[in-house]
């Protein structure tokens, strides 16, 4: 995306002109810690195995255009749609309910396909597909009937049976959301084609939040509030999701609780150690982790 582009032609004239020094690559010289299966995780965690046992739980997917584009760096147009994100899921959550939303045919077992529309009028924007995904996150998450719902992107791999404590996580607060690893607003409004002003007394020093994954409890009051008005946002005054999110934490006075970097791990959080979901659509993790 051309707002990316800028932010790496200008990292790299910094390098050039000696006012920034080059990263050291990092390689990957501790592997992720192996557990035991998730079954024998479970019989080891008593009272989050009852939890998980009692309540309705569905994973919630996005998809919007038949090409599949991943602007992390990775191609994964040889795979089923969902992969590796769906695959990695079931073995933990075999039980789950499994939802997509597009606007194209999805025929993958045991997935049910919601068929829309956008109602998003920006159809020319590079970013519009960008922008109808996140509409339809906020949409999904709402629309459940389950106990927990949980939106996350086709582009991720769950690494470590920890996941489960999402459940409780998201039972405790009511709603999360991923810190995103450019942790400030204005830093994530930099490198996005996505670009506004923030015109309010922050001046972006507001964290800014990753969308996947998104967790939500069955009728937690503040949780709907919040996604039911990043919808309403994202449909009037399209843009990128962390600013939308921003502006109704901001109006609101409410926000979901923020997941640590370990829950999405990106490119900048290689080897961060406790992995529980690796961001696989970015190149440098999938690199880093070329193990698995």
């Amino acid at each position: 995306m051309l707002g990316t582009l800028l932010w790496r032609l200008q990292e790299a004239f910094a390098v050039i002109t000696g006012k920034k020094k080059t990263q050291e690559t990092k390689t990957n010289k501790q592997p992720i810690k192996e557990w035991q299966s998730p079954e024998q995780y479970l019989i080891e965690n008593r009272d989050l195995q009852n939890l998980i046992d009692s309540v309705s739980i569905e994973f919630l997917f996005s998809e919007f255009g038949e090409n599949r584009i991943n602007s992390g760096g990775n191609n994964f147009s040889s795979i089923s749609r969902l992969d590796p994100t769906l695959s990695s899921l079931k073995k933990y959550f075999p039980n789950a309910k499994y939802t997509v939303y597009s606007d194209f045919e999805i025929n993958i077992p045991g997935v049910n396909v919601i068929k829309v529309t956008s109602p998003i009028n920006d159809h020319n924007h590079p970013r519009h597909l960008y922008r109808t995904a996140d509409y339809f996150k906020f949409i999904s998450l709402i629309s459940s009937d389950a106990d927990f719902k949980c939106v996350i992107d086709s582009d991720m791999f769950i690494t470590s049976p920890e996941v489960y404590t999402l459940v409780y996580l998201t039972k405790t607060f009511g709603f999360c959301a991923p810190s995103n690893p450019r942790n400030l607003l204005k830093k994530d409004m930099k490198v996005s084609m996505d670009t506004f002003k923030i015109n309010d007394l922050s001046g972006g020093l507001g964290h800014s939040y990753n969308q996947s994954p998104m967790t939500l409890w069955k009728n937690d009051k503040n949780g709907i509030s919040f996604f039911k008005k990043c919808a309403g946002i994202m449909e009037k005054e399209p843009s990128r999701a962390s600013l939308v999110m921003w502006k109704v934490a901001r109006d609101l006075g409410i926000s979901p609780y923020l997941l640590p970097k370990e829950w999405c791990v990106c490119g900048e959080d290689v080897g961060i150690g406790d992995e529980v979901i690796l961001h696989k659509g970015h190149s440098k993790v999938e690199q880093y982790y070329n193990t698995l």
